[in-house]
This record gives structure tokens, sequence and C-alpha cells, in this order.
């Protein structure tokens, strides 16, 4: 699926133009409070390059990227979905996901499993999740670091309502379920006393695109209301992006699976300052910008 041409184009030279702003304007990122890893689209498989999609090379991508999230001593990682590509059938997805999964695990602190499309295609919620041995059965949850909340969502739904399961959904129509929509609020309410990031696969900006949660505008006006949120990360959109939207940030983290070999890898290390600016210090691909 492909983004609109002229969308693409604004959304890049926004992003060039508010990388350059902020590297001349923005006030210096102080030394970090909390840091963490982030990594998205790794998209796991034992088969061949597909539309510049290195499938085996994640494996070593993502082992270089866990020896910086371990190097650096971060508390926990987060993968934004994803993290297998689809198989003809469920075994052999099983695999894929034990040999990634097991990649994974040498970083030793806990790991956050954002519910991607492709990690459905042969998997229910509750297989993946299991699989994954993630912290919670369930897509949508939120949890504490330091001073700060965190926020993962699922945007794995389709209008009706109903989950994806085993392929069984259009990646195109995605949303934000009602029930998780209130959860939202009233999670954001509970942690008011703390600045929050939030997590999701799907894009919650170009709503109008097939990478855009269609209900993005009334989640965004959650997280506005809330008044704590500093930033959002997505994957879903491989080439990245960024948006700063009412105050808040959208940034979309490029693939790892993307480009041949190490200097095409793509991970972040994510950090919070004590005036909550956010820095995201990119390797490979992956750009680093203060959002200011």
């Amino acid at each position: 699926g492909n983004i609109s041409r002229r969308k693409f184009i604004k959304t890049t030279t926004a992003a060039t133009a508010a990388g350059l702003f902020h590297i001349k304007c923005a006030p210096k990122f102080d030394t970090a409070v909390l840091s963490f890893g982030l990594v998205a689209a790794v998209h796991y498989a034992d088969k061949d390059m597909r539309i510049n999609r290195y499938y085996r090379q994640s494996i070593g991508k993502l082992e270089q990227c866990v020896e910086t999230f371990t190097q650096h001593k971060l508390p926990f990682a987060v993968h934004l979905g994803d993290f297998v590509d689809s198989a003809e059938d469920k075994q052999t997805e099983l695999a894929y996901l034990a040999t990634i999964r097991q990649t994974f695990s040498a970083f030793k602190g806990p790991k956050h499993f954002v519910m991607g499309n492709h990690d459905l295609f042969a998997f229910s919620k509750e297989e993946y999740l299991k699989n994954c041995n993630a912290p919670t059965d369930r897509g949508y949850y939120s949890f504490d670091e330091g001073s700060f909340h965190f926020v993962v969502l699922d945007a794995n739904f389709m209008q009706t309502g109903e989950a994806y399961d085993s392929g069984n959904y259009t990646w195109t129509d995605t949303h934000i379920s009602a029930p998780q929509m209130a959860w939202l609020e009233q999670d954001l309410r509970n942690a008011a006393n703390k600045k929050t990031l939030v997590f999701v696969h799907q894009n919650l900006i170009g709503e109008d695109t097939n990478y855009g949660v269609k209900n993005a505008p009334a989640v965004r006006s959650i997280l506005e209301n809330a008044g704590t949120v500093l930033a959002v990360f997505q994957g879903h959109y491989h080439k990245g992006g960024h948006e700063k939207i009412n105050g808040i940030h959208y940034v979309i983290h490029k693939a790892l699976v993307d480009g041949a070999s190490l200097e095409n890898n793509s991970f972040s290390i994510v950090s919070v300052d004590r005036n909550d600016r956010v820095r995201v210090q990119g390797f490979g691909k992956q750009g680093t910008v203060v959002l200011g």
C-alpha cells in the first residue's frame, strides 16, 4: 500500500525542516533522566528478499541492536510491531517467532511487544503475546518506569470492533476499539501526575493514508485532553516520519528490515531530560532528533 506521493513529500519535507529547526533552535538536551530502547519492523522470516526487505538479515541487525541496548544498560526495550513476517502456515510462523524471540531475549531487561498487523497473520493476539513471553496477554496496557508513564496501544481492530485474528483482517482497516478508548481516557486520568509516552504500531497521523488509524483524530483528542503526553512512537510506515500536532510529537520509527547489511540497520535509544524534552538517538538509518 502506498502513501500518496504528495502526502509523503509533504511529510518528509516537514520532517526534514523540523529536524533542521530542532538542531539550530531547540534548547539544549539536558542529561537524560530516563532512557529506553526502541526498534520497529524486524519482519523476521527465513525467506528471500522482497521489496527491499532482507528478512533473514534481521537476526544480525537485531543482535547489534540488543548489544547496544545492553551496553547502555537500558531499563527496558520496546518493539513497535511486525516482529515476524507472514508465513504460509502457523508451524512455520511459530518457528520464525521462536528464532527472533531468542535473539531479542539476549536483552535481559523487560521487553514490550506492540502488536503489528503482520504479527497476527498466523496468530490470534493471545497466541502472539504468549509466544513472545510478553508482560501481558492483552494488546493494550500501561506501565511506569521512574517518574514516567508509558502506554501501549493496539490498533489491530476493524471498524466493526472485531479484533484482527490469524489473518482475518484487512490491514488498512485499523482502529482503536471503543473499550480501549474508554480505558485510555481513564488510564491517563489515573496517571495525571506523570508525563507520558505512547507506543502504537499503526500511525495516529495521516488517517487518510493506508498507514493511518482511521479514528486517529478521536484518539489524538484524548491524548491532547490529558495534557501529559509528550510523544507517540509508531512503526508500520517503513520510511519513517515526524509531525507535531497540538503540542504532541508523533514519531514514525524507520524499519529495521529494510536494506541490506548492518549499515542499513535501524533502532534508537530514546531519552527524556528533566525539562521533559525527548531525544531520539538514532542508529543506522534512523536519524537523531531532539523533540523540542
